[in-house]
């Protein structure tokens, strides 16, 4: 099973760096990766719809008249990294407009649609390693060392090396999805015929 310290040793490992023991150690290299970790994945998990991390959810309506181009409006989800789109309930499932915003009254990230009874499709925050798939733990660990390369050695030349890399890989999981996509209204993966 891959760990947050497993992701971080791969990225070092493309920077040609030595392993870390730990986060917590006394080491530019652990604080380097503890610093860059979080908004690295997060950044990663947003720049692609992820089978493993796609999620759907009926939205909890907060109020039903926010005027005639966005009369409704809805709770964010709260463990929502991206929200990729919103749609009406039943079997056409209706996709629409929405505008993400912040309520001041609430204190609190809202979605503004013309959808009654919406349902939202997005990608989860996911933070337990066991569930990021293959392909996201290759592109993740290529994206740290990316964001690594200057800090930890100096060479912009590896920097943009790695970038590219991480650019290629990235393609290489959009061009996977194309062969297997994710049903988020079954929950469950579906092959489809590439041609």
């Amino acid at each position: 099973m891959i760990s947050k310290l497993d992701i971080c040793n791969i990225a070092l490992a493309h920077l040609g760096q030595e392993p870390i023991s730990s986060l917590g150690q006394e080491d530019e290299r652990a604080r380097r990766c503890a610093l860059f970790y979080e908004p690295v994945r997060k950044e990663v998990l947003r720049t692609h719809n992820w089978a493993f991390a796609a999620s759907q959810i009926t939205l909890a309506l907060l109020a039903g008249d926010g005027g005639p181009q966005w009369p409704y409006m809805y709770a964010y989800p709260q463990d929502c990294l991206f929200l990729r789109r919103v749609f009406s309930s039943g079997p056409q499932g209706r996709e629409g407009a929405f505008k993400e915003g912040f309520n001041q009254d609430l204190h609190a990230r809202v979605i503004f649609c013309g959808i009654g009874q919406a349902r939202a499709e997005y990608t989860r925050d996911v933070q337990d390693e066991s569930q990021f798939d293959p392909a996201f733990v290759k592109a993740f660990s290529l994206a740290l060392a990316a964001d690594l390369a200057v800090a930890l050695t100096g060479d912009n030349t590896l920097a943009r090396t790695v970038l590219q890399k991480y650019t290629l890989v990235l393609e290489e999981a959009r061009r996977s999805n194309m062969s297997e996509s994710f049903d988020v209204r079954r929950g469950r993966s579906s092959f489809v015929e590439a041609r």
